[in-house]
């Protein structure tokens, strides 16, 4: 009998201990974001696309993601222009540029709170803390379809970055998701700044 009460007591430890340790979920998401770079180009990229992968460890109303992104920036053409004929003068007006092209690679630890959970959909906030490399291709300089010269690229500058946004979970036995986050990655002399709005499935 008194193996038997030991037993159940020590069973009774063992399942509340396993109830009480945090679950875990992996997925994937997609990502849209807009850019502002540092220097005199920091207006003339278009919207970026890419995507990631995500973990997350939930501890009751508090979550911790650990996240892997990659977005690819291109150049407005129109605003890249324009860009250049504030930098170069009137003899830029002739100018086309093709490529020069911004990738950042990113990896993120961040922290999830909810409020106002509801049974389906939970919004949350988020904040946290990484790294980002952000890298700028080669471009091509043309002037009536002769190539006038490269801009070379800057590539592999990491630097370290932080981000607070907000978002929403859609429980429907998997997790869906859409969240943003305004991003400051902390570049030489001014700060760049970019967006990403990341729609995603947690396992």
């Amino acid at each position: 009998m008194k193996r038997v009460l030991i037993f159940g007591i020590v069973l009774l430890g063992a399942v509340t201990a396993f109830a009480q340790m945090p679950s875990v979920g992996f997925g994937v998401h997609g990502n849209y974001a807009s850019l502002s770079i540092a220097g005199p180009l920091k207006d003339a990229y278009g919207p970026g696309y890419g995507g990631g992968a995500h973990l997350d460890v939930h501890f009751a109303m508090l979550a911790l993601r650990v996240s892997g992104d990659y977005i690819s920036f291109s150049p407005d053409n129109d605003k890249y222009h324009q860009a250049l004929v504030g930098l170069l003068g009137t003899a830029a007006q002739g100018f086309k540029i093709d490529g020069g092209g911004i990738s950042i690679w990113s990896g993120n630890v961040n922290l999830k709170t909810a409020f106002l959970p509801l049974p389906i959909l939970t919004p949350y906030i988020t904040g946290g803390i990484g790294l980002a490399s952000i890298g700028v291709g080669d471009a091509t300089v043309t002037l009536n379809g002769v190539p006038q010269g490269n801009i070379p690229g800057v590539k592999g500058e990491t630097k370290t970055s932080f981000n607070l946004g907000a978002g929403v979970d859609l429980k429907v036995g998997i997790t869906l998701f859409i969240e943003a986050k305004y991003t400051w990655i902390l570049t030489e002399g001014e700060t760049s700044t970019y967006i990403p709005i990341s729609a995603g499935i947690t396992f």
